[in-house]
């Protein structure tokens, strides 16, 4: 049985009464505690580095006369069951087999002082025993582990930044493995009522669907089904790097997007050197505290004189240092942000994503530590320390995928030695958010910035892995629906969900079956934090609901809506104490929204309504 509800009714937010894992295929919660009866494999492809994880869900009521398969791979870096409360519950309420991913980037770590790896059902243990039975480790012989453990102590490896393979270039593949297992299982374990033909792509529905990187790897695979395995696509605010536009482009208002379709690696470098800087703007933002004012405002001068797409030194001049967190801000919104993503910036100082990112594109190893950067645990005063048993032993519970819970990023250039980054000490001896290792990760980023010939060859292997990435908006005619929230911060609206609509356009020449529902006033969390309750609508209410349009598609035969905004109303109220969400603040997504709402795309030319 699986616990696809164990949530309390009433909750402000609505998680729990209007949407949510505990929400039948009714809309309204089910009944009991919201565990489902029915058999559960679990399948492991590949070994090491290159072993990806599968988990089947066939529930006790399977529709053997209406059969249906939701693949639901993994968001984030997370273990392989983190699709169950999203795509997953949502499936086991409507009958269908679930299958799963973790698309080779779960949770996989080598503690390379213990000599400590995960297996691939997540239980932890020397890697001499472990054996082929690690999910990764990071191919270093003992005598070069214990060589660089002497020169870096207590550091870790994990798979997504160290495997020396880039697994998110097979994102798409794992997908459609995910269905090739669960249609295999089906026709090997549960043939009697099956159709006559057994259940196959033509007999069987079937649903990709995912939230952010998971809901890239939805679209992936749809992208790379050319033989019919998958009937449609649901996506929520998917991760995607996209082709080079080449002629698309991206209205707001009638204002073109002068930076629109920028991969990760690209818009989060160039966010972690601002970010710092534009917090000051926002002081009773979430995640301010966390900042020092004195460090945050000299990133500002350390930001006039760089690239000039960062702050002009003629703007800084007229500005004065008052001025400068204002430009940061500026230079975001023209690098493709929304205006209104200012309150966001200081919760979504991320260092660590595009430098994990680059180092999966490049291939690289452990040792390389690109840019002077690394992982550990530490202690209170932000050195790098051993991890205990006990942390090591739950991180396939507690980590998010990178180092085991409580890994940091570490500098291991900061002035007095490493430290986590948080701590990074300039050269000159003042704290300084490391701004050289994120200029690095900056130039690593944008082709032609590298300093040297040798970052010049890691920015050339950046790129290549990168393409290896690339989506072009070929769905094949696929029905698809995504939605994306105006004010995310983590995927921005203009470098994902709107350029994709435009290549979608331009590449199927008319047979597009695509629609892309933008929200106002949500974001990439559905926190109901402090600060996020009262501004923000929960985006997950519209993945919801824009998997039951999608299933009124598949199984009616019912038209998508048409591309639109859907504009929301904030619960209000002051931070903390904000009123209970009602549906009066999450509209439904109309099937013929107004004129003013509707989202405009020809050939390639995406127009957006404020």
């Amino acid at each position: 049985m699986w616990a696809a509800a164990g949530l309390s009714g009433g909750d402000a937010g609505g998680l729990g009464r209007l949407y949510g894992p505990n929400i039948g295929a009714d809309g309204r919660p089910v009944p009991g505690d919201g565990k489902v009866a029915g058999t559960e494999y679990t399948a492991t492809v590949g070994t090491g580095v290159r072993s990806v994880g599968f988990v089947v869900q066939v529930p006790a009521d399977f529709d053997r006369a209406r059969p249906c398969v939701v693949a639901a791979p993994a968001t984030g870096l997370a273990n392989v069951y983190n699709g169950v409360s999203g795509a997953g519950a949502w499936g086991l309420h409507h009958r269908c087999a679930v299958a799963l991913t973790d698309k080779g980037m779960g949770p996989a770590f080598h503690d390379l002082h213990s000599d400590t790896v995960m297996a691939t059902d997540g239980t932890t243990g020397p890697r001499t025993r472990t054996g082929p039975r690690a999910a990764f480790d990071s191919g270093l012989d003992d005598s070069a582990r214990r060589r660089y453990d002497a020169r870096r102590p207590y550091r870790v490896a994990f798979k997504q930044a160290h495997s020396r393979h880039n697994p998110q270039a097979g994102w798409g593949r794992d997908v459609l493995r995910s269905v090739e297992l669960a249609l295999a299982l089906l026709n090997h374990d549960w043939r009697e009522g099956a159709p006559a033909a057994g259940y196959t792509p033509a007999t069987t529905k079937v649903l990709a669907a995912g939230v952010s990187n998971g809901g890239g790897a939805a679209v992936a695979a749809g992208e790379e089904d050319r033989h019919g395995l998958i009937d449609a696509v649901v996506a929520s605010e998917p991760q995607m790097n996209l082709a080079p536009l080449r002629g698309v482009t991206v209205q707001q208002g009638g204002q073109r997007v002068r930076n629109a379709g920028l991969p990760l690696v690209r818009y989060a470098s160039l966010a972690s050197l601002l970010q710092p800087c534009a917090v000051l703007t926002e002081p009773s933002a979430p995640g301010y505290s966390s900042f020092d004012p004195r460090t945050a405002r000299r990133r500002c001068s350390d930001l006039v004189g760089e690239d000039p797409r960062l702050i002009l030194r003629r703007d800084a001049e007229r500005a004065g240092v008052r001025g400068l967190p204002g430009l940061a801000q500026q230079a975001l919104v023209r690098a493709g942000f929304q205006a209104r993503s200012a309150y966001l910036q200081a919760s979504h100082y991320d260092p660590q994503t595009p430098v994990s990112y680059e180092m999966s594109f490049a291939r690289a190893s452990v040792t390389d530590a690109l840019c002077g950067y690394s992982w550990a645990a530490t202690d209170a005063s932000g050195r790098p320390a051993p991890y205990t048993r006990a942390q090591l032993a739950t991180a396939y519970a507690t980590s998010g995928g990178r180092a085991p819970s409580p890994g940091t990023l570490v500098d291991d250039d900061s002035l007095g030695g490493p430290v986590a980054d948080r701590r990074s000490v300039g050269p000159d001896g003042a704290p300084d958010y490391n701004l050289d290792g994120e200029l690095c990760a900056y130039r690593l980023a944008f082709p032609g910035k590298a300093a040297g010939p040798e970052e010049g060859a890691w920015a050339r292997r950046v790129g290549q892995g990168l393409d290896a990435t690339r989506r072009d908006g070929d769905l094949h005619g696929k029905p698809a629906l995504i939605v994306h929230g105006r004010d995310d911060t983590r995927v921005p609206v203009n470098h994902s969900s709107r350029p994709y609509l435009g290549l979608n356009s331009r590449t199927e020449h008319g047979r597009s079956a695509l629609s892309y529902v933008e929200v106002t006033h949500a974001h990439h969390s559905d926190s109901t934090a402090p600060g996020y309750d009262n501004r923000y609508v929960p985006l997950g209410f519209y993945f919801q609901q824009a998997l039951d349009l999608m299933w009124a598609r598949l199984t009616e035969g019912r038209p998508l809506p048409p591309s639109q905004v859907v504009r929301t109303v904030p619960r209000g109220g002051e931070p903390g104490h904000a009123p209970a969400l009602t549906r009066a603040n999450v509209p439904p997504i109309p099937a013929s929204p107004a004129p003013g709402d509707r989202i405009g795309v020809r050939s390639g030319a995406v127009q957006v309504p404020d």
